[in-house]
């Protein structure tokens, strides 16, 4: 049986922070694959000497998983795959068995998702080869049913742990195994994750900013931790409160409900807070709600924090944790969230 262990891994952020990539090693020799961690899903997909490129015929691709040219690779028979993300961008394939190794962790026999078909913006994503899922329970996408990455890389680790620290346009970092408690600048606030729920879905319900009007709201929501989203998106009543203070804001008219503001007000974006239990308050700087300009208009730039009025569910995604400091408890099925000093605010 192999040793437990713990490891780290880095995460590069693409443009304007809209996702963070690390490398991963798959298959005997390794092959380094540039892979999006995202707790927000289950699956672990690839693309791959497999894949069908219907719009990106002749590349240049994002790193491709060889099956062929790796010694411990074997092809699982009648197994498939598909899924189908927030945004509605899908991906389907076949299934191998291979070594993986993550942040010196090696893990053997790991389910491979290998893209056959996959929506038009992966074939055009030079720097994604796929997507790694860290989702809390939620099943894979394989057929016939398979464990989870998330439950084989747990039967690897000394504790059932693992912490993200992203940074706003900066090299970020994923540890496993352990919690490194000095990279919090206060005490780590640990909130149950909604047992019934196989996401990390955690419960908020006291939210303020500091703008015209810094009092602490009352507004119960599940919102779902999810490092694979890249804004944040919160209830209906939140979001249009907090943009209606800020000068200048618009509403798109092409996607509903879609805030943009005059980038030369970005400076002076009210703080966004969360009271946690004990007291403890999360900040979120103004300027980190700003997702950048528009390409139309560059004088004007999305907003990073969004109304999930017409959404599934609420989501953190990373326009908040590129300011908080979180750690995923596997074992004990709940989330720790700290300030960290940033470097930029």
């Amino acid at each position: 049986m192999a040793l437990k262990g713990d490891g780290s891994v880095t995460a590069e952020p693409l443009d304007n922070d809209q996702a963070y990539v690390t490398e991963v090693e798959f298959g005997s020799p390794a092959q380094k694959l540039k892979m999006i961690l995202d707790t927000g899903s289950s699956d672990v997909w690839v693309q791959s000497s497999d894949s069908i490129y219907r719009v990106n015929e002749n590349g240049p691709w994002a790193p491709r998983y060889l099956p062929k040219n790796s010694s411990t690779s074997t092809r699982v028979d009648k197994a498939f795959w598909g899924v189908e993300y927030l945004d509605g961008t899908t991906a389907t394939g076949i299934v191998y068995r291979d070594t993986l190794r993550l942040g010196g962790l090696e893990m053997k026999h790991v389910a491979i998702e290998s893209a056959q078909i996959m929506a038009p913006r992966f074939e055009r994503e030079t720097s994604v080869s796929g997507i790694m899922g860290l989702a809390k329970q939620l099943p894979n996408n394989i057929t016939p049913p398979t464990p989870s990455f998330l439950s084989l890389l747990r039967s690897r680790l000394k504790k059932p742990v693992f912490t993200v620290d992203l940074r706003r346009n900066a090299s970020s970092r994923f540890d496993f195994g352990y919690i490194n408690e000095s990279m919090a600048a206060d005490n780590i606030t640990w909130l149950d994750s909604n047992p019934d729920s196989p996401h990390w879905d955690i419960e908020l319900e006291l939210t303020a900013w500091r703008g015209k009007n810094p009092m602490w709201m009352y507004h119960k929501f599940q919102a779902t931790v999810d490092t694979g989203t890249s804004l944040l998106f919160l209830p209906d009543p939140l979001a249009s409160r907090y943009w209606e203070d800020v000068p200048g804001v618009q509403k798109s008219d092409l996607l509903s409900g879609v805030y943009k503001f005059p980038c030369e007000g970005s400076q002076d974006l009210p703080d966004l807070l969360f009271k946690l239990p004990t007291e403890h308050v999360i900040r979120i700087p103004g300027p980190y709600l700003n997702y950048g300009p528009l390409d139309t208009e560059p004088s004007l730039c999305w907003a990073g924090m969004q109304s999930a009025k017409d959404m599934a569910g609420t989501v953190l995604g990373d326009v908040m944790l590129k300011a908080v400091f979180v750690a995923f408890d596997v074992g004990k099925n709940r989330i720790g969230l700290a300030n960290k000093i940033l470097h930029d605010a």
